[in-house]
């Protein structure tokens, strides 16, 4: 009789050691697919961001030379008459001229790429211009977004695209305003660097070519 409860006692243990193996195994299935699933997925997603953030920049890019020229062309009507009075005085004073043309098309540029903030794919325009800068970064690096006051409500949207395009950097947003006039700023956490991405930035970026624009009309 005892050694029949030992058989049984026995029995019990090999079946309760095999139950446990099967569940080991499967939790081990279960957990292999779960990462393999998980790798996919953050695959596909850093895949359609990259394609969604090329494609921004290149609107954004299309964008800027469309008001560029745009801002070229007002500038030279608003001061066609004062030129054609200006054809008899001396090279000094045509050069003065000539420099207050490139100014007004500058400043014409600048205010209407200011006036960007009503459109409404905004979040796009300024993840744009912080993805020219963000490509500079080696990985691990630590950036802190920063954007002006009025441009606050856009800070955690652009930052989540941001991390989403570089999961290599460590990327938050300062909600304290950030003294520019649209676009971005991007410094490190101890400030130890900062670059500035905003349209004061842009404007200098096009000054060259707005001033032969304008000089290739006169």
């Amino acid at each position: 009789m005892t050694e029949t409860v030992d058989k049984t006692a026995q029995d019990g243990d090999i079946a309760e050691r095999d139950d446990k193996k099967k569940l080991s195994e499967l939790r081990t299935m279960i957990l292999n697919k779960g990462n393999s699933e998980r790798e996919r997925i953050l695959t596909e997603a850093r895949s359609e961001a990259a394609g969604w953030m090329e494609e921004q920049t290149k609107l954004l890019d299309a964008m800027v030379a469309a008001i560029k020229a745009d801002a070229t062309k007002r500038s030279y009507d608003m001061a066609s008459r004062q030129l054609t009075e200006a054809e008899s005085m001396r090279d000094k004073n045509l050069l003065r001229l000539q420099n207050e043309l490139v100014n007004k098309a500058l400043f014409l540029l600048q205010n209407a790429l200011i006036d960007l903030s009503n459109r409404s794919d905004y979040d796009a325009i300024l993840t744009g211009m912080a993805v020219e800068v963000c490509e500079r970064f080696s990985k691990g690096q630590k950036v802190r977004i920063g954007l002006r006051a009025p441009d606050k409500s856009h800070g955690q949207t652009v930052t989540d695209a941001l991390s989403l395009r570089f999961p290599d950097l460590d990327i938050s947003f300062d909600p304290t305003p950030a003294p520019i006039m649209g676009g971005v700023l991007l410094y490190s956490e101890e400030e130890k660097w900062r670059i500035t991405a905003d349209w004061k930035s842009k404007v200098e970026e096009m000054a060259d070519d707005v001033a032969k624009a304008v000089l290739a009309e006169l």
